[in-house]
């Protein structure tokens, strides 16, 4: 039933893909209606409003007591409007050198908005905020609630957690922000609660992935990277699992588009499953050239993923790449037994990484936090293999490089995918058999080691 249920999808995402090319964004996406509302185009009578529709321009709403209406601007912008409301739409061009860009302007007149810009990841949102006093472009990345009453507009920021419906009083200054000086996390009469419930809205993930055995030439049968993926991060609170995760069905019909990267037919093939997200991987082992009787070789597993916004065309980010490679003895057993622990291993370490990844997404930090540099001293041969299986072991490291070496001192520039608080623990937490390193004077961004022999 899942195979059918994948061939009748998949026959049309070709031309999807291709139709679906990036275009501007001049009206406001309908995600969700709760309630009685009415919508207005130019005209006296009205129009009926559902999910899939758009606001444009000269579009006007109003929202009974106890309605919402849930919006998104582009792909990363989400907006919510509880009721009693009145709003209106609005969009004029916008001259950019030889182009044109369409701004769009969002007018309350009364009631309550959710901004959510957790996934806006300081992308600019040419959209204008019109309230009763004054216009004013949206904040970066703000997670506000604004009310709107009796031509006065107040600001609140939610208060983690978002379920308990607290909220700090806010005010804008410049382009920022702030919270009030004196403000304290309160209960405010009459914020809608179904705004809160929105803020707490699960993220819908696809997760799709294949697995190739390249020396047997064969898929590993039962599956291995999307079924462990989709086991994983299903976990995550604020993950939403779409139907047909880690199903060896879509893996199968996609298997040409997961290893050719073609994002725009992966993302189509997401849209049209409802999915906010897709996670698509590989998990590959082979055996590489190497000496002695094959039964004596290792077989290395290599699975890598990323993690694409749905978007049409090119709008959508890589919001994480994430790699792990491993290396497993074959030790006299058959070849298909050693490629899938290897298999096995690289996708749970890969996922490893990934629950870290998302949990900082939906916490909306985009980007690792940086690249740390690490200096040792009395660098012996020995000492610098000690280090290199050290930072291997550690998950807060993405990849570190080596920058010099003079004079038995030795210094490497590492990319993290924690900060470094989250290096500082993993580092100390590690086995201090063998060689020791002792911590010499450091400071943000670097970190210094005197490397000790074995006692």
């Amino acid at each position: 039933m899942m195979r059918a249920r994948a061939l009748l999808l998949l026959l049309g995402l070709g031309l999807a893909a291709a139709a679906n090319a990036a275009a501007p964004v001049d009206s406001l996406q309908v995600l969700g209606v709760d309630g009685r509302l009415k919508r207005w185009v130019y005209e006296t009578e009205p129009w009926p409003l559902e999910p899939g529709n758009r606001l444009a321009d000269g579009d006007r709403v109003e929202l009974e007591a106890g309605a919402l209406l849930r919006l998104r601007y582009a792909h990363f912008l989400d907006l919510a409007v509880a009721g009693p409301a009145r709003l209106a739409v609005y969009a004029f061009d916008v001259p950019q050198g030889e182009k044109r860009s369409t701004r769009l302007v969002l007018r309350l007149d009364q009631g309550q908005l959710l901004i959510d810009g957790r996934f806006q990841f300081g992308r600019c949102a040419d959209l204008v905020l019109g309230l009763p006093e004054a216009s004013l472009p949206l904040p970066v990345d703000a997670r506000c609630i604004l009310d709107v009453e009796q031509g006065r507009s107040r600001f609140y920021l939610p208060v983690s957690p978002v379920a308990s419906g607290l909220a700090l009083a806010a005010s804008l200054s410049g382009t920022a922000l702030l919270a009030d000086a004196s403000a304290r996390p309160a209960a405010v009469p009459g914020l809608a609660p179904a705004l809160f419930k929105a803020l707490d809205a699960p993220v819908r993930l696809f997760v799709i992935a294949r697995d190739f055995d390249q020396d047997l030439g064969q898929w590993p049968r039962p599956a291995v990277l999307g079924p462990l993926l989709a086991e994983r991060l299903g976990r995550i609170p604020g993950v939403e699992l779409v139907d047909g995760s880690g199903s060896t069905a879509y893996a199968y019909e996609a298997n040409n588009a997961l290893k050719t990267g073609d994002d725009l037919w992966l993302k189509e093939l997401g849209r049209r499953l409802g999915a906010r997200w897709v996670l698509a991987g590989n998990d590959v082992s082979l055996t590489p050239p190497q000496e002695g009787a094959p039964s004596r070789r290792a077989v290395i597993g290599q699975a890598e993923v990323r993690l694409l916004e749905v978007e049409a065309g090119a709008g959508g980010q890589e919001l994480v790449s994430e790699a792990a490679n491993t290396r497993v003895a074959r030790a006299g057993r058959a070849l298909e037994l050693a490629s899938r622990q290897a298999q096995e291993a690289a996708a749970d370490q890969v996922a490893g990484y990934l629950d870290w990844s998302l949990r900082q997404l939906l916490a909306g930090q985009a980007h690792a936090p940086g690249v740390l540099k690490l200096v040792m001293e009395n660098a012996t041969p020995e000492a610098v293999q000690a280090l290199r299986s050290r930072l291997s072991a550690m998950d807060s490291v993405t990849r570190f490089f080596r920058r010099s070496y003079a004079q038995k001192t030795i210094s490497f520039d590492l990319l993290l995918r924690q900060d470094e608080a989250a290096l500082d623990a993993q580092w100390a937490a590690l086995a201090s058999g063998g060689w020791r390193f002792k911590a010499l004077e450091s400071g943000p961004g670097l970190r210094r080691y005197k490397a000790l022999p074995p006692r």
